[in-house]
């Protein structure tokens, strides 16, 4: 390990660390033959903090992603698929609190801690993407030393150098629960357990139906060989059998001891034969249904995409529907402003029209009346005055000039009596088509009023079409929660 001064820190959070504890110790820990210890491998999902080139690392979640038999082992093709499936799915769940993969971790059951040369390969895969990428390496045998997590946190120097680079160990911490969830996923893994069920499931996990089916060893097979004891047997018949012994015990117990063998033989070779094909027949109904679950998580995958394909889809669809619906009524609205205005304009101009024309015909007729009126007090002035001269110069003839202007002033009077009469007429005639416009204002009004109650009726039908179209969009959203519900459930159920 180098000497590489590195200040940055990795503060793992108490559900990731509950995670890798659970994937680790189910494939390494004291309740297991220590020839059965697997390595195990995940994903460690996070965020950075700091505004250095290499930042503290805080860990919030892991990806378990599979188990093995050798701590040789590196990234296939598979897994880094995997990765940016796992890295899309955590950015459309968590992408506005910027998590990301921000390393891996991997156990050595029983190995010690260290980086071997596949791990610092392993390794340029994180530090190539992300320069603070961590890796953590667990052995669970470490967890028996007082106040040890059974962890460390290391990572590259100088990935540049590729596969000589060397490697250092980075502060570590957990910290401590919140909260009681941390104990209640304790409690759940105790009754895992108890059922006998993975206490956590991998990525792809496929269930080996033939794990716990012991086949025994060879030298469990192997079949102790019975013999006689021939001197025991001899001393306790020694008096009055010797001849006997000699001549027919000795022949009969050598034909037992070569006929055992040949059974002895025989069993152990069969037994050998039964115990290859039992090997043989795990082996192949292990790639078997391997195969076949691998086929079945593909096909739900692919569906799975494909519903939610579907989904967004017709939210698209719903979306653009509920655009054009929007616009159609906001054409509408404008459209019947429009022309609600231009109406009432027009209406309102015609009559304003009427009623100058009436009163400009008005002020014309009294205008004439002032004129008359005038004229007529003239007449009566000069009447006045050419009566007042022919009094005073024909005195004789009074009584018939009087009569005479007596005349005179009556004409006037019936004339001006019948241009009142005219101008009253007038007067009544505007009054009457002053109503008549009043009327025809009044009737427009209620047209108005009662072409406005249909284009509420139509709007009010647009807002209830809209609002069954986010009913139906509830509807839509309810059948896929309850659809990915009913594939959570298979995928548990598998």
């Amino acid at each position: 390990m180098g000497k590489y001064v590195d200040e940055s820190i990795v503060i793992v959070k108490p559900l990731a660390y509950y995670k890798m504890l659970v994937h680790i110790l189910r494939f390494g820990s004291k309740t297991r033959d220590h020839r059965q210890f697997k390595e195990v491998i995940g994903m460690l999902v996070g965020h950075l903090e700091g505004e250095d080139k290499i930042k503290d690392v805080i860990i919030e979640d892991v990806v378990p992603i599979s188990h093995g038999g050798s701590i040789e082992v590196k990234f296939t093709e598979e897994q880094l698929g995997a990765f940016g499936e796992i890295d899309l799915q955590i950015f459309k769940e968590h992408g506005s609190k910027n998590w990301f993969t921000v390393g891996w971790y991997h156990s050595h059951p029983g190995l010690n801690i260290f980086f071997s040369s596949t791990d610092v390969y392993n390794q340029l895969f994180w530090q190539d993407r992300n320069p603070s990428g961590v890796g953590l390496v667990f052995d669970h045998t470490y967890l028996e030393r007082e106040g040890d997590l059974g962890f460390r946190a290391f990572r590259l120097d100088d990935p540049s150098k590729g596969l000589n680079s060397d490697y250092h160990e980075v502060k570590s911490k957990v910290e401590l629960p919140s909260d009681d969830s941390f104990y209640s996923n304790v409690i759940d893994l105790i009754n895992n357990i108890q059922l006998n069920l993975p206490p956590l499931y991998e990525l792809n996990e496929t269930t080996d139906l033939f794990s716990d089916v012991f086949i025994p060893d060879k030298k469990d097979l192997e079949i102790q060989k019975p013999e006689l004891h021939l001197q025991e047997l001899i001393s306790s018949l020694k008096t009055g059998l010797n001849s006997f012994l000699d001549l027919s015990m000795i022949p009969l117990i050598t034909s037992l001891n070569e006929w055992s063998q040949n059974i002895t033989s025989k069993t152990y070779y069969n037994n050998t034969q039964i115990r290859n094909d039992l090997i043989e027949l795990k082996d192949n109904l292990s790639i078997s249904l391997k195969e076949v679950q691998k086929s079945f998580n593909f096909n739900l995958q692919d569906n799975l995409k494909k519903l939610d394909d579907y989904i967004s889809d017709t939210f698209d669809v719903f979306e653009e529907e509920q655009d054009n619906i929007k616009q159609i009524y906001e054409e509408f609205k404008s459209k019947v402003n429009q022309e609600t205005e231009t109406l009432f304009n027009e209406k309102i101009k015609f009559s304003v029209e009427q009623i100058n024309f009436l009163f400009e015909n008005c002020r014309k007729l009294i205008a004439d009346m002032d004129t008359v009126n005038i004229n007529c007090i003239e007449s009566l002035k000069k009447s006045n005055e050419i009566t007042e001269n022919l009094s005073k110069i024909v005195m004789p003839s009074e009584k018939r000039i009087f009569s005479k202007l007596e005349e005179d002033k009556n004409k006037i009077i019936d004339n001006f009596k019948k241009k009142s009469a005219n101008l009253e007429n007038n007067i009544t005639n505007m009054n009457k088509e002053t109503k008549k416009i009043l009327s025809n204002l009044k009737a427009a009004i209620l047209v108005l009023e009662g072409s406005k109650e249909p284009i509420f009726s139509k709007i009010e039908k647009l807002e209830s079409e809209k609002k069954n179209l986010h009913s139906n969009i509830k509807e839509l959203k309810s059948e896929k929660q309850e659809l990915l519900s009913q594939i959570k459930d298979l995928k548990k159920g598998g």
